[in-house]
């Protein structure tokens, strides 16, 4: 672990006065989807002309992402693209923001221990809302395995001005790292959709269990569903959905089979202590279910994730990047009465696996 000591201070009121219309803007429920994504856009634009640290899909081979036995820890780059998927970014920080006050009164007002996993290079989650709370009201970690993102993210908080609160970075593999007293607020997005690539369940596991008994974990839970549909239809019928009907009109020929999971900081745990107990069963496999093909028609096999960051702060299906369908490929030819084991396998590259029952099992 290595901890940055806090950088020189000096005048920041300008940007800190645009940092905190930003998050004025995120956090207003009136603002329309236009404004918000005008904000997002402003705090990156603002993020990397100060870090030069540039969003970027990384979708090639030589990106530089870390490797881990966990899943994929993806590159800085790749992570500050993230705060571009604009409703994933502000339901998380309004998320966040009332986590945060909801353990302020909880806790009566006592500074409040936010451990940050993942946080990248800009910190989206938690940074924007340093602008509303005192430099006595949190004491705030920063975790990443990229010290390039540590070294970003500390240059921002100095640039806005917050060089004299209690934040400390830390360099360190999430999957393992041992904080050395229970924390209150753990914040920890580091998933893909579906649960797949990425480490979120072993981060989950490893961090609830540091979790103060009146600690806050968010997300709140992690919901993945299988389900038989027409992907192509739904898309199409996204765009010519008004917003307010809602999705019922574009999901009403889906059929769903089943939940695969609710990933939630109690399922991690009882899970690990699930996967301690059948340790020589090598990948683990969590989550286990059997499920029946009915008729197929003209859908598709596809997972589902849906999310509650906290309270009544949630991501559906196609609200943002990592809540879009993901088809099954190892499940592309379907029969009625076809059975399957469907399980959650851990490893390198986490991901839901699939297998075909036979009649004798």
């Amino acid at each position: 672990m290595s901890v940055n000591g806090k950088v020189p201070a000096y005048s920041a009121k300008p940007v800190r006065l645009t940092l905190a219309k930003i998050c004025d803007t995120i956090l207003d429920e009136s603002s329309s989807h236009a404004a918000l994504a005008e904000a997002l856009n402003e705090w990156v634009k603002l993020c990397s002309e100060v870090t030069d640290v540039c969003p970027d899909l990384s979708y090639d081979a030589w990106a530089p992402d870390s490797l881990l036995k966990q899943g994929v820890a993806i590159n800085p780059q790749a992570a500050a693209q993230c705060a571009l998927d604009y409703m994933r970014s502000v339901i998380f920080i309004r998320g966040v923001y009332a986590a945060i006050n909801t353990l302020r009164v909880r806790l009566c007002n006592r500074p409040i221990e936010i451990l940050y996993a993942g946080c990248g290079p800009y910190g989206t989650l938690i940074v924007p809302l340093l602008s509303k709370f005192s430099a006595g009201d949190l004491k705030l970690y920063l975790l990443d395995i990229h010290q390039a993102s540590l070294t970003s993210v500390m240059h921002l908080i100095n640039h806005f001005g917050f060089a004299g609160y209690a934040v400390e970075t830390i360099n360190a593999n999430a999957c393992d790292y041992k904080h050395p007293s229970l924390l209150d607020l753990v914040v920890a997005e580091t998933m893909q959709k579906s649960l797949e690539q990425e480490p979120q369940f072993a981060v989950t596991a490893n961090l609830a269990a540091q979790l103060a008994s009146d600690g806050v974990f968010i997300p709140q839970s992690i919901e993945v569903v299988l389900s038989l549909a027409d992907l192509a239809n739904e898309r199409r019928c996204l765009g010519s959905v008004p917003a307010e009907c809602g999705h019922q009109q574009i999901t009403h020929d889906r059929v769903e089979l089943a939940t695969l999971c609710n990933l939630s900081a109690e399922t991690a745990l009882a899970y690990v202590r699930i996967s301690q107990a059948n340790a020589h069963i090598e990948p683990p496999l969590l989550f286990p279910s059997i499920i029946s093909i009915p008729d197929v028609g003209n859908n598709v096999a596809s997972l589902f994730t849906r999310i509650r960051v906290f309270q009544q702060y949630s991501l559906g299906d196609y609200e943002s990047q990592i809540t879009l369908p993901l088809q099954c490929h190892e499940l592309s030819s379907i029969n009625r009465g076809e059975r399957y084991r469907v399980s959650y396998v851990l490893g390198a590259y986490p991901k839901f696996n699939f297998e075909q029952l036979t009649d004798g099992t």
